[in-house]
């Protein structure tokens, strides 16, 4: 029988996939790309019925296992279509084409169709007792299931690596597009994709490590509880990211020099195949969004985006990021961060105003993002920089 304080978090993870899935829907303009999150966490709250079905309705388990067996092989593709949608530099559609991700769902179906034929007798056996009932088809059906369970743990596997890789490429195109990172919306979802991972290395390794030591990793009111905080988590920062940080803005209209308006397409923006900038079209973009910079002191802004410093310049957003890379050597994050590292020096060094003023006062959002940037650009932390110079001028 399980521990009463299972049976409680178990209720209370239900609970919270609930109330959750109605206000994940409920805007139209995200309820999109929040589909597979939906799909990911309706998943999780049927197979948290597990530890309460077989105590508290008996006679209905063979009917949950049925429905809870091909969920399993659900939460790998939802988890990773959700990561995609929320990190797409393109329009993301949840089309037909995403249903090859759900490549083991479909036979784990077909499977779940035989439980649903077992004998009584039967069912119990395989699934309550774990005994090995008499019977070529179970031997079968016993086996297709364990192959189905170590496929979907190398799925797992290969979810985490997909992910992973993902996340890298996301915070490069963070940088191409954003010079604050410690914006609310870039937190919210930075912290999604590192819970989500968090999840996804919990429910593998404590299903590894319980396959390979015969034993569970953790108790069951330790790891529904882990669960629990994990789900609570990823659905309070789902709720705060509103549209993905990457969807493509609508371009400005062209400049005045006749640069043609390039759309923010992911091939165009990673390979600039299409673009025909030369030495002299570079050099005159460098001059503009130089004077832009110097002239209007755009970097004051804390929240500076690419798409920002294209309407004020008058230059595209594609040509702006071809240009910072290719020209400058730089992404548009550490370009907005050397001019606020620049007006920051002689803050530094005309006033005593702490470091902290400063930092905020020429455009970052945090002390610790200043150090970094300043330490990255000078080899010296703010304080250093400050007690040379100072001393030096003495």
């Amino acid at each position: 029988m399980a521990e009463p304080i299972v049976m409680v978090l178990t209720a209370m993870l239900i609970g919270q996939v609930v109330l959750s899935v109605p206000v994940l829907l409920i805007n139209r303009a995200t309820r999109l790309y929040r589909l597979p999150l939906v799909l990911f966490l309706s998943a999780c709250g049927i197979l948290a019925l597990n530890a309460i079905v077989p105590v508290m309705f008996p006679r209905w388990y063979q009917v949950y296992t049925v429905i809870g067996f091909p969920m399993l092989f659900v939460l790998c593709p939802a988890l990773r279509l959700y990561i995609e949608g929320l990190t797409t530099q393109k329009v993301w559609l949840f089309c037909t084409l995403k249903l090859k991700h759900f490549a083991l769902l479909w036979p784990a179906i077909v499977t779940s169709c035989a439980i649903a034929l077992l004998p009584p007798q039967q069912h119990r056996a395989l699934f309550v007792t774990d005994d090995m009932p008499g019977g070529l088809n179970v031997v079968i059906l016993a086996g297709a299931m364990l192959a189905l369970v170590c496929l979907w743990l190398l799925e797992c596997g290969l979810t985490l690596l997909v992910v992973a890789k993902r996340l890298l490429a996301f915070r490069t195109a963070l940088k191409a597009r954003y010079s604050n990172l410690g914006d609310p919306r870039i937190f919210a979802a930075k912290r999604l994709v590192f819970l989500t991972m968090c999840f996804w290395v919990l429910a593998l390794s404590s299903a590894f490590l319980s396959s390979l030591f015969g034993h569970v990793m953790l108790t069951p009111g330790a790891e529904m509880f882990t669960a629990l905080i994990l789900i609570w988590s990823v659905t309070f920062f789902a709720m705060q990211q509103t549209t993905p940080l990457l969807a493509s803005e609508p371009d400005c209209a062209a400049n005045k020099q006749g640069e043609p308006d390039i759309s923010l397409r992911e091939e165009a923006v990673s390979k600039y195949d299409k673009s025909a900038l030369d030495e002299a079209q570079s050099a005159r973009i460098v001059k503009k969004i130089t004077l832009a910079m110097q002239e209007k002191q755009l970097y004051l802004d804390a929240d500076l985006t690419l798409q920002k410093l294209s309407q004020v310049s008058g230059v595209s957003p594609n040509y702006l990021s071809q240009v910072l890379n290719e020209t400058l050597q730089m992404n548009f994050f550490d370009f907005v961060n050397h001019w606020r590292i620049e007006a920051s020096k002689s803050r530094l060094l005309a006033s005593k105003d702490s470091v902290l003023h400063i930092a905020l006062e020429v455009g970052f959002n945090a002390r610790s993002s200043f150090y970094k940037a300043f330490k990255k650009e000078t080899g010296l932390t703010p304080g250093e920089f400050r007690r040379e110079n100072v001393s030096a001028s003495e």
